[in-house]
């Protein structure tokens, strides 16, 4: 018997000449929170959909639990669903909204009371069963949704951009919430946005979708740390591409030459041919700035193009001697740079991640 609460196989769904969603594989383990994400019209949500089973796969294999349910009907699966909208009744009161589907079940009185009572504790909720969702406020209402998906003791727990709705602060606090609530369960959760401070900070790990299909499937610290793909790397947290070619390839080190000419030295993490077009990848908070002069390997050269001021930290654009655009973030108590200044980049080998242009390697 499979360790997985999911395995999605070799999925496939097509619309007419349309792909949406193209040859997906992923697992999600007993207890593990995984989230879908990637941008509007990826799949993400036509891959949930079809493991829940509003969607029928043009082909490929779904299991809950080691059970093939690729053509059962919704009701038949097991799974709890949280939709973007919450669903909610607006004529039911709270209680009647968490318990609409054990009565649908014909559970008796008792434990359907009992139920409402577990579910709305967990959520927070004791107290409420009497309001309308119109005398909610956001933040509650996904309670309710939340606590409603949890009253039927799903095997699984579906969710799809459930926070969306929600202004930032609130979004945030649910996010925590949300998240200390799964691990006090230990309740397996696969969970779609196109958010990746949301997915970067709930998920376990996370899997990557792009024009239908998975770019990477890695935990938070690996997808920002060492990015697969040109893709992830821009998509997830905001990085430097520099363009060059791959030189002095050495086991786990290698040279890039810059179109400038200058080389820069960089932890090589796939595998590259030397003379190969490769991107180096340099992100912001990873580099030194400063206004005096420096000698040495991976030092960068230009001229402040752009200061901007956000608190905590500032952030500068430097066009570098070569020509390419730099993005650099430092924190404030470092002085401030203003526009027009001459500045020297230092970059360290291991903060350069290296990733082979399209159709090299």
């Amino acid at each position: 018997m499979s360790d997985d609460a999911i395995q999605v196989s070799g999925v496939v769904k097509r619309y007419g000449a349309t792909t949406a969603v193209d040859n997906v594989s992923f697992n999600v383990a007993q207890g593990e929170f995984v989230s879908l994400l990637g941008p509007s019209g990826c799949g993400k949500t036509t891959t949930l959909r079809m493991i829940a089973g509003f969607v029928e796969p043009t082909a490929g294999a779904l299991r809950v639990n080691d059970r093939d349910v690729t053509h059962l009907p919704p009701e038949k699966r097991e799974l709890g669903f949280v939709f973007q909208n919450y669903a909610l009744w607006p004529h039911m009161t709270v209680a009647e909204n968490v318990g609409f589907g054990l009565k649908l079940r014909r559970k008796s009185r008792t434990f359907i009371r009992e139920k409402i009572a577990e579910s709305l504790s967990v959520t927070g909720l004791s107290g409420y069963e009497d309001r309308l969702p119109r005398q909610l406020s956001g933040g509650q209402q996904q309670r309710v949704a939340l606590a409603r998906a949890l009253a039927l003791e799903p095997q699984v727990l579906l969710m799809d951009e459930p926070l969306s709705n929600l202004d930032r602060a609130l979004r945030v606090t649910m996010r925590r919430e949300l998240k200390e609530l799964q691990a006090r369960m230990k309740m397996t959760t696969l969970y779609v946005t196109h958010d990746q401070e949301e997915a970067l900070s709930l998920s376990n790990r996370v899997v990557i979708m792009n024009k239908g299909r998975v770019e990477q499937v890695a935990a938070p610290y690996e997808l920002y740390e060492n990015p697969a793909t040109s893709f992830v790397a821009d998509f997830v947290g905001i990085t430097n591409f520099l363009e060059g070619s791959a030189v002095g390839v050495d086991g786990g080190s290698m040279g890039v030459r810059l179109r400038s000419g200058q080389v820069l030295r960089a932890v090589a993490k796939t595998a590259v041919t030397p003379g190969a077009e490769v991107r180096a990848l340099i992100r912001p908070e990873r580099v030194t700035l400063t206004t005096k002069p420096v000698d040495g390997e991976n030092v960068l050269s230009g001229q402040v193009i752009l200061s901007e001021y956000f608190g905590a930290v500032l952030r500068y654009s430097v066009r570098l001697d070569g020509g390419e655009i730099l993005r650099a973030e430092v924190h404030n108590f470092d002085n401030f740079v203003e526009t027009g200044a001459k500045v020297w980049i230092c970059v360290l080998p291991e903060h350069l991640r290296i990733i082979p242009q399209e159709g090299q390697g």
